[in-house]
Protein backbone atom coordinates (compact mmCIF):
# COMPACT_ATOMS: atom_id res chain seq x y z
CA UNK A 1 0.00 0.00 0.00
CA UNK A 2 1.02 3.49 -1.08
CA UNK A 3 2.79 5.58 1.91
CA UNK A 4 0.92 8.58 2.57
CA UNK A 5 3.70 11.20 1.18
CA UNK A 6 4.20 8.92 -1.76
CA UNK A 7 0.27 9.99 -2.47
CA UNK A 8 0.89 13.17 -1.41
CA UNK A 9 3.65 13.20 -4.40
CA UNK A 10 1.13 11.47 -6.90
CA UNK A 11 -1.66 14.00 -6.40
CA UNK A 12 0.57 17.00 -6.56
CA UNK A 13 2.23 15.74 -9.88
CA UNK A 14 -1.35 15.10 -11.43
CA UNK A 15 -2.51 18.69 -10.15
CA UNK A 16 0.19 20.35 -12.02
CA UNK A 17 0.60 17.82 -14.73
CA UNK A 18 -3.65 18.57 -15.07
CA UNK A 19 -3.03 22.29 -15.19
CA UNK A 20 -0.42 21.93 -18.26
CA UNK A 21 -3.04 20.07 -20.01
CA UNK A 22 -5.62 22.53 -19.57
CA UNK A 23 -3.14 25.22 -20.72
CA UNK A 24 -2.32 22.39 -23.61
CA UNK A 25 -5.74 21.77 -24.35
CA UNK A 26 -6.33 25.24 -24.87
CA UNK A 27 -3.74 25.82 -27.59
CA UNK A 28 -5.03 23.11 -29.52
CA UNK A 29 -8.10 24.08 -29.17
CA UNK A 30 -7.17 27.88 -30.18
CA UNK A 31 -5.21 26.64 -33.36
CA UNK A 32 -8.16 24.69 -34.59
CA UNK A 33 -10.44 27.22 -34.43
CA UNK A 34 -8.16 29.75 -35.92
CA UNK A 35 -6.82 27.36 -38.88
CA UNK A 36 -11.01 27.21 -38.82
CA UNK A 37 -11.92 30.88 -39.01
CA UNK A 38 -9.44 31.19 -41.67
CA UNK A 39 -10.24 28.74 -43.82
CA UNK A 40 -13.74 29.88 -44.08
CA UNK A 41 -12.94 33.00 -45.12
CA UNK A 42 -15.27 33.15 -48.19
CA UNK A 43 -13.34 34.55 -51.22
CA UNK A 44 -16.40 36.33 -52.96
CA UNK A 45 -16.45 36.63 -57.07
CA UNK A 46 -19.59 38.54 -58.22
CA UNK A 47 -21.00 38.06 -61.87
CA UNK A 48 -21.61 40.88 -64.33
CA UNK A 49 -24.97 41.37 -64.67
CA UNK A 50 -25.74 40.62 -68.11
CA UNK A 51 -23.30 37.14 -67.67
CA UNK A 52 -24.44 33.97 -68.73
CA UNK A 53 -25.44 30.74 -67.37
CA UNK A 54 -22.36 29.26 -69.74
CA UNK A 55 -20.11 32.08 -68.18
CA UNK A 56 -20.89 30.59 -64.69
CA UNK A 57 -20.34 27.09 -65.23
CA UNK A 58 -17.09 28.04 -66.83
CA UNK A 59 -16.05 29.79 -63.58
CA UNK A 60 -17.14 27.53 -61.52
CA UNK A 61 -15.57 24.87 -63.61
CA UNK A 62 -12.24 27.02 -63.46
CA UNK A 63 -12.40 27.18 -59.61
CA UNK A 64 -12.91 23.90 -59.01
CA UNK A 65 -10.06 22.61 -60.92
CA UNK A 66 -7.60 25.49 -59.43
CA UNK A 67 -4.57 24.23 -57.11
CA UNK A 68 -6.15 27.04 -54.54
CA UNK A 69 -9.72 25.35 -54.19
CA UNK A 70 -9.98 23.89 -50.34
CA UNK A 71 -9.52 20.83 -50.49
CA UNK A 72 -12.93 18.74 -49.75
CA UNK A 73 -14.88 22.00 -50.43
CA UNK A 74 -16.84 22.86 -53.93
CA UNK A 75 -17.96 26.58 -55.29
CA UNK A 76 -21.33 27.52 -54.14
CA UNK A 77 -23.32 29.90 -56.69
CA UNK A 78 -25.39 32.64 -54.64
CA UNK A 79 -28.51 33.42 -57.21
CA UNK A 80 -29.50 37.66 -56.55
CA UNK A 81 -33.10 36.72 -55.66
CA UNK A 82 -31.76 34.04 -53.07
CA UNK A 83 -29.20 36.75 -51.26
CA UNK A 84 -31.91 39.30 -51.02
CA UNK A 85 -34.16 37.06 -48.75
CA UNK A 86 -31.27 36.35 -46.89
CA UNK A 87 -30.69 40.18 -46.22
CA UNK A 88 -34.57 39.69 -44.83
CA UNK A 89 -37.79 40.15 -45.67
CA UNK A 90 -38.79 43.92 -44.94
CA UNK A 91 -35.42 45.02 -46.95
CA UNK A 92 -37.15 43.13 -50.27
CA UNK A 93 -40.84 44.95 -49.66
CA UNK A 94 -39.07 48.68 -48.97
CA UNK A 95 -37.10 47.83 -52.63
CA UNK A 96 -40.89 47.22 -53.32
CA UNK A 97 -42.29 50.46 -52.05
CA UNK A 98 -39.40 52.68 -53.56
CA UNK A 99 -40.33 50.76 -56.56
CA UNK A 100 -36.42 50.20 -57.00
CA UNK A 101 -35.53 46.63 -58.20
CA UNK A 102 -32.73 44.33 -56.59
CA UNK A 103 -29.51 45.95 -56.55
CA UNK A 104 -27.04 42.78 -56.02
CA UNK A 105 -25.67 40.64 -58.12
CA UNK A 106 -25.14 36.60 -58.12
CA UNK A 107 -21.97 35.66 -56.60
CA UNK A 108 -19.69 32.58 -56.64
CA UNK A 109 -17.92 31.66 -53.67
CA UNK A 110 -15.22 29.67 -52.25
CA UNK A 111 -12.78 28.96 -49.91
CA UNK A 112 -9.00 28.54 -50.02
CA UNK A 113 -6.79 26.05 -47.61
CA UNK A 114 -4.58 27.82 -44.82
CA UNK A 115 -0.93 28.25 -47.19
CA UNK A 116 -3.06 29.94 -49.76
CA UNK A 117 -4.17 32.91 -47.43
CA UNK A 118 -1.79 35.66 -48.13
CA UNK A 119 -2.27 38.96 -49.43
CA UNK A 120 -0.02 38.26 -52.06
CA UNK A 121 -1.44 35.04 -53.18
CA UNK A 122 -4.56 36.30 -52.45
CA UNK A 123 -4.29 39.28 -54.59
CA UNK A 124 -2.62 36.83 -57.44
CA UNK A 125 -6.38 34.80 -57.22
CA UNK A 126 -7.97 37.66 -57.56
CA UNK A 127 -6.39 39.22 -60.49
CA UNK A 128 -6.44 35.60 -62.42
CA UNK A 129 -10.43 35.49 -61.96
CA UNK A 130 -10.87 39.19 -62.44
CA UNK A 131 -9.90 37.73 -66.06
CA UNK A 132 -12.18 35.55 -66.81
CA UNK A 133 -15.65 36.42 -69.12
CA UNK A 134 -18.48 37.49 -67.09
CA UNK A 135 -16.93 38.38 -63.54
CA UNK A 136 -17.18 41.64 -62.35
CA UNK A 137 -15.24 42.00 -59.16
CA UNK A 138 -13.21 39.64 -56.38
CA UNK A 139 -13.60 40.69 -53.07
CA UNK A 140 -12.36 39.21 -49.55
CA UNK A 141 -11.56 41.08 -46.10
CA UNK A 142 -7.84 41.14 -46.37
CA UNK A 143 -7.37 42.72 -43.33
CA UNK A 144 -9.34 40.03 -41.52
CA UNK A 145 -6.89 37.48 -42.95
CA UNK A 146 -4.02 39.57 -41.44
CA UNK A 147 -5.95 40.28 -38.48
CA UNK A 148 -6.65 36.63 -37.45
CA UNK A 149 -3.16 35.47 -38.64
CA UNK A 150 -1.39 38.24 -36.13
CA UNK A 151 -3.85 37.34 -33.40
CA UNK A 152 -2.71 33.60 -34.23
CA UNK A 153 0.69 34.11 -34.00
CA UNK A 154 0.14 36.51 -30.33
CA UNK A 155 -2.02 33.50 -28.71
CA UNK A 156 0.70 31.07 -29.67
CA UNK A 157 3.34 32.85 -27.99
CA UNK A 158 1.49 33.78 -25.04
CA UNK A 159 0.50 30.10 -24.50
CA UNK A 160 4.10 28.80 -25.08
CA UNK A 161 4.72 31.31 -22.84
CA UNK A 162 2.30 30.45 -20.34
CA UNK A 163 3.57 26.78 -20.94
CA UNK A 164 6.84 27.14 -20.03
CA UNK A 165 6.02 28.61 -16.90
CA UNK A 166 3.95 25.92 -15.86
CA UNK A 167 6.52 23.40 -16.67
CA UNK A 168 9.12 25.37 -14.48
CA UNK A 169 6.69 25.76 -11.60
CA UNK A 170 5.42 22.30 -12.06
CA UNK A 171 9.46 21.24 -11.55
CA UNK A 172 10.36 22.81 -8.64
CA UNK A 173 6.99 21.87 -6.51
CA UNK A 174 7.69 18.28 -7.62
CA UNK A 175 11.50 18.31 -6.82
CA UNK A 176 10.90 20.08 -3.40
CA UNK A 177 7.77 17.35 -2.78
CA UNK A 178 10.17 14.28 -4.14
CA UNK A 179 12.47 15.72 -1.54
CA UNK A 180 10.32 15.77 1.44
CA UNK A 181 8.88 12.64 0.60
CA UNK A 182 12.55 10.94 0.42
CA UNK A 183 13.75 12.92 3.81
CA UNK A 184 12.98 9.82 5.96
CA UNK A 185 14.69 7.68 4.11
CA UNK A 186 17.83 9.76 3.89
CA UNK A 187 19.75 7.38 6.47
CA UNK A 188 18.58 4.23 4.93
CA UNK A 189 20.09 5.35 1.96
CA UNK A 190 22.97 6.31 3.34
CA UNK A 191 23.93 3.54 5.38
CA UNK A 192 23.49 1.38 2.09
CA UNK A 193 26.26 2.95 0.59
CA UNK A 194 28.24 2.53 3.78
CA UNK A 195 28.32 -1.22 3.77
CA UNK A 196 29.29 -1.47 0.24
CA UNK A 197 25.82 -0.85 -2.04
CA UNK A 198 26.55 0.87 -5.42
CA UNK A 199 24.77 3.92 -6.30
CA UNK A 200 23.03 2.22 -9.55
CA UNK A 201 21.64 -0.24 -6.70
CA UNK A 202 20.11 1.88 -4.23
CA UNK A 203 18.69 4.49 -6.47
CA UNK A 204 16.96 1.80 -9.18
CA UNK A 205 13.99 1.14 -6.82
CA UNK A 206 13.42 4.29 -5.75
CA UNK A 207 13.59 5.40 -9.94
CA UNK A 208 11.69 2.59 -10.85
CA UNK A 209 8.89 4.15 -8.15
CA UNK A 210 9.32 7.38 -9.52
CA UNK A 211 8.18 6.00 -13.27
CA UNK A 212 5.07 4.08 -11.37
CA UNK A 213 3.70 6.87 -9.92
CA UNK A 214 4.86 9.54 -12.80
CA UNK A 215 2.52 7.39 -14.92
CA UNK A 216 -0.30 7.34 -11.96
CA UNK A 217 -0.04 11.18 -11.93
CA UNK A 218 -0.11 11.04 -15.55
CA UNK A 219 -3.27 9.00 -15.96
CA UNK A 220 -5.16 10.96 -13.41
CA UNK A 221 -4.27 14.69 -15.35
CA UNK A 222 -5.43 13.02 -18.68
CA UNK A 223 -8.82 11.88 -16.99
CA UNK A 224 -9.58 15.16 -15.35
CA UNK A 225 -8.95 16.59 -18.52
CA UNK A 226 -10.74 14.05 -20.94
CA UNK A 227 -13.35 14.54 -17.95
CA UNK A 228 -14.03 18.31 -18.56
CA UNK A 229 -13.39 17.85 -21.66
CA UNK A 230 -16.57 16.09 -21.60
CA UNK A 231 -18.73 17.95 -19.17
CA UNK A 232 -17.96 21.37 -21.78
CA UNK A 233 -19.03 19.26 -24.85
CA UNK A 234 -22.11 17.99 -23.30
CA UNK A 235 -23.06 22.00 -22.27
CA UNK A 236 -22.05 23.57 -25.21
CA UNK A 237 -21.99 21.03 -28.10
CA UNK A 238 -21.45 24.07 -30.73
CA UNK A 239 -17.36 23.84 -29.72
CA UNK A 240 -16.85 20.64 -31.22
CA UNK A 241 -13.89 19.85 -28.43
CA UNK A 242 -12.96 16.47 -30.22
CA UNK A 243 -12.27 17.90 -33.62
CA UNK A 244 -8.42 17.68 -33.28
CA UNK A 245 -8.11 14.14 -32.15
CA UNK A 246 -4.39 13.56 -33.50
CA UNK A 247 -3.27 16.75 -30.97
CA UNK A 248 -5.31 15.59 -28.49
CA UNK A 249 -3.44 12.49 -28.61
CA UNK A 250 0.23 14.01 -28.72
CA UNK A 251 -0.99 15.78 -25.63
CA UNK A 252 -2.35 13.40 -23.39
CA UNK A 253 1.04 11.49 -24.22
CA UNK A 254 3.11 14.43 -23.63
CA UNK A 255 1.65 14.76 -20.33
CA UNK A 256 2.15 10.70 -19.58
CA UNK A 257 5.89 11.62 -20.78
CA UNK A 258 6.00 14.96 -19.07
CA UNK A 259 4.96 13.03 -15.28
CA UNK A 260 7.43 10.47 -16.18
CA UNK A 261 10.11 12.83 -16.51
CA UNK A 262 9.45 15.38 -13.66
CA UNK A 263 9.64 12.72 -11.10
CA UNK A 264 12.18 10.32 -12.13
CA UNK A 265 14.28 13.72 -12.37
CA UNK A 266 13.58 14.93 -9.11
CA UNK A 267 13.91 11.37 -7.40
CA UNK A 268 17.48 10.98 -9.47
CA UNK A 269 18.41 14.43 -8.17
CA UNK A 270 17.22 13.91 -4.19
CA UNK A 271 18.85 10.43 -4.14
CA UNK A 272 21.85 11.31 -5.71
CA UNK A 273 22.01 14.22 -3.57
CA UNK A 274 21.48 12.12 0.16
CA UNK A 275 24.27 9.88 -1.30
CA UNK A 276 26.57 12.73 -1.73
CA UNK A 277 26.03 14.02 2.03
CA UNK A 278 28.27 13.13 4.84
CA UNK A 279 26.58 11.27 7.63
CA UNK A 280 26.72 14.65 9.82
CA UNK A 281 24.93 16.48 7.43
CA UNK A 282 22.04 14.29 7.47
CA UNK A 283 20.63 14.92 11.50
Amino acid sequence: MPRPNQLYVVFSLALVLFLLGLVGWWTVQATHLTRELQENLDIIVELEAGSTPEDRQALEAHLAAAPYLRPGSTPAFVGRDAALESMGEDLGNDLDDLGLSNPLLDVVTFNVPLHWLSSERLGAIATEIQGLPGVAGVYYQENFVERIAANARKLSLLLLGLAGLFTFVAGLLIHNTVRLSLYANRFTIKTQELVGATWGFISRPYLWSAIFQGLVAGLLAIGGVVGLQYWLQSVFPELNLFTAPQELLLLYAGLLLLGVMINFLSHWVVVRRYLRMRVDDLY
